[in-house]
């Protein structure tokens, strides 16, 4: 499980849900990436780390691209 994901979600939106509604993505699709249940692609991970005010490597464990 990703908690350093969840918890920057949870920090900056209060929620998943609204943490979808910000970057257009079905919720169900950002729990699946928060238990490892799907991987998500390293452009998207920029995307989320951007929005997130982090870095990927911060929240995913890999380096910038």
């Amino acid at each position: 499980m990703n908690l350093k994901l969840k918890a920057k979600i949870i920090e900056r939106y209060g929620s998943q849900v609204d943490f979808s509604e910000a970057i257009n993505v079905n919720e169900t699709i950002i729990s699946k990436v928060i238990r490892g249940r799907r991987t998500l692609a390293p452009e998207k991970q920029v995307e989320w780390a951007s929005v997130l005010h982090s870095t990927p490597a911060e929240l995913f464990g890999r380096d910038e691209v």
